[in-house]
């Protein structure tokens, strides 16, 4: 950093990543260990909470900072520089993000605005498990005595299905405490969303289908149970509503659903298997007039990269169960999966959003590789309410191309139909998914 850099710093002011210090104080560890359980940042010794320059003995400052560090757990990783302005040092403190979370005497703080504050013992779970540092998935919760016999009966029966693995009667306790679903005589939390009716244990636990419009929500749908009920009813429910399009490929006409069945499936599985379960957020399913969205709380492992995924896996357990019974085919193939099966899909496309505390697979209505210039030019003609025979003397068609042409279109959901008998006409959806 140089001087220009330090004004440019000073003039902008306290925030989230930089801090004013007259002083190295005697709870300067705290904001240490808050910016490195948050993003990261940059202490500023020598100046004022008003950005005046003060001025410090930077070689007494380093001690003592140096010192006070050695109480956090564990050190964080820092640099110091001295900076000098008009005759008076300034110590420069730079914090880099932690990997796990520190603590100061068994007390985590984080980085809130300009101030610090501790993290309550729930914030500090869904952090650690955020940043990969616990298995959440793993923790004994429940005795083992709240399992559904006949969900491990179905759980038994699709492992040998699958993998082609039986396991005997007097073996399956074993086997059910070497795949994580049981600990210390207890269900845990990977056993409780695959043996029990998890939301009465964990609320969260379920998918939620909403129809959005515009205007907002319109309606909404809620799938409970294990995990593995959850996902093929909820799968179920969108393929059911998913509208079905007569394509012509070639010399054949072949039938499409307007997204692909595959990636819809991977994508909820996904969903289900690596979200933050200690957020408080169930994975929604929105269905707009021209996406599809599955949203799950928590974003990415650290570390993964969306443009190269790796198999990091934040409920290693739930990971191994849906594995054992056929849901994960192939571990850390599940987005090459869905690019591969859109690249391959006639009009849908794929965008995945990721945000500090959420993941969102996104699937695009995209009709321009299915529409010819006709469709193109019947859409234009009917932004307006239009009639069948007026399009098509005005495209200078048969009225019956024109109908078969509008049907299309209806099926695509670009057009809708008004009226009946003499007084039928067609107008624009005016949704987005034409896709150019």
């Amino acid at each position: 950093m140089n001087i220009e850099d330090l004004i440019y710093l000073i003039q902008s002011g306290e925030s989230e990543t930089l801090e004013f210090k007259e002083t190295e104080g005697r709870h300067f560890h705290h904001e240490i260990a808050a910016f490195a359980n948050s993003e990261g940042g940059t202490i500023l010794v020598g100046v004022s909470d008003s950005g005046k320059i003060i001025g410090t003995q930077v070689k007494e400052a380093i001690e003592k900072i140096t010192s006070s560090i050695q109480s956090i757990i564990p050190p964080p990783k820092i640099r110091t520089q001295k900076i000098s302005i008009d005759g008076k040092d300034i110590l420069v403190v730079t914090v880099d993000k932690s990997p796990t979370l520190c603590s100061i005497g068994g007390v985590v703080y984080i980085r809130a605005g300009t101030g610090v504050r501790p993290l309550s013992l729930q914030e500090i779970v869904m952090l650690s498990s955020e940043m990969g540092t616990i298995h959440w998935d793993e923790i004994p919760m429940i005795p083992k005595e709240e399992t559904r016999p006949e969900y491990v009966s179905w759980f038994f029966e699709k492992v040998e299905e699958t993998r082609g693995k039986a396991i005997s009667a007097e073996n399956r306790e074993r086997y059910l405490i070497s795949s994580g679903a049981q600990k210390n005589e207890k269900l845990t939390n990977a056993g409780i969303l695959f043996f029990t009716d998890a939301t009465l244990h964990i609320s969260s636990a379920k998918i939620r289908k909403v129809g959005m419009s515009e205007d907002g929500p319109q309606w909404s749908e809620d799938y409970e149970g294990p995990v593995w009920k959850v996902i093929d009813e909820a799968y179920s429910s969108i393929i059911r509503d998913i509208k079905r399009v007569d394509i012509v490929s070639g010399t054949r006409r072949i039938r499409l659903e307007e997204y692909p069945p595959r990636a819809i499936r991977e994508a909820l599985i996904n969903a289900v298997t690596h979200r933050n379960y200690t957020i408080s957020a169930d994975v929604k399913i929105l269905v707009y007039p021209d996406r599809l969205e599955i949203k799950n709380p928590g974003s990415l492992m650290p570390g993964v990269d969306i443009k190269d995924p790796e198999h990091i896996p934040r409920n290693p357990s739930l990971s191994n169960l849906l594995f054992d019974t056929g849901y994960i085919e192939r571990y850390g193939y599940g987005i090459m999966m869905i690019e591969e099966e859109v690249r391959a899909h006639q009009f849908c496309s794929v965008e995945f959003k990721v945000s500090p505390a959420s993941f969102t697979v996104i699937f695009r209505k995209d009709f321009s590789k299915i529409l010819d210039e006709i469709d193109n030019q019947i859409l234009k003609l009917v932004q307006v309410p239009a009639k069948s025979g007026d399009i098509a003397a005005r495209l200078d068609l048969s009225k019956n191309t024109i109908l078969k042409r509008i049907e299309k279109l209806e099926k695509l959901g670009l057009v809708e139909k008004k009226g009946s008998g003499p007084k039928t006409s067609y107008s624009a959806t005016h949704t987005k998914g034409r896709g150019g």
